[in-house]
């Protein structure tokens, strides 16, 4: 999508403002977002914004000094700025990542949404998963008679879908 004022560059922000219960919503590049002063780099500390919902504090702070191998970012530069140097930092600071997501979302695996004619495909999708995932682990603990049990479901899922289609 193209900036709203230059036509020129990628829009990458996007405001939002209501005035008097009217939404105005326009897309712009960050030099036109700063040209009409709106603050495209501020600042928020995630460890306020979360604050009583995740203890950071329990992983460590060894880790919040910690820096990216491929853009140097520390965690600490990222609670001040609020967003990555690069892709790799998710996986550099991942275990720090995992309880605010948590916190979040309630999950730290992304679900998404679907369209409500694919809701039944994708919930037996997400199941299967699941089952998957849970057969392993039961598998790798040893508790054999749940993994029986398990793959079993597994079984049914597959059928029920091969009759859906």
């Amino acid at each position: 999508m193209l900036c709203e004022v230059c036509h020129k560059k990628q829009a990458t922000v996007h405001y939002t403002e209501i005035i008097q219960n009217k939404m105005m919503k326009i897309n712009l590049c960050e030099p036109c977002a700063k040209e009409k002063g709106i603050d495209v780099y501020s600042k928020f500390s995630v460890a306020d914004l979360l604050s009583g919902l995740a203890d950071l504090e329990a992983v460590g702070a060894s880790i919040e000094n910690e820096s990216c191998s491929q853009c140097g970012m520390s965690y600490r530069e990222f609670k001040e700025i609020g967003r990555f140097g690069c892709a790799h930092c998710y996986t550099t600071f991942n275990e720090l990542l995992k309880p605010l997501f948590e916190a979040i979302h309630k999950a730290s695996r992304h679900v998404g949404k679907v369209p409500k004619h694919w809701s039944k495909h994708y919930s037996g999708e997400v199941e299967l998963k699941t089952l998957e995932d849970q057969l392993e682990k039961a598998i790798s603990g040893e508790a054999f008679e749940e993994a029986a049990r398990i793959r079993d479901r597994i079984k049914e899922v597959k059928e029920s879908k091969r009759h859906v289609k």
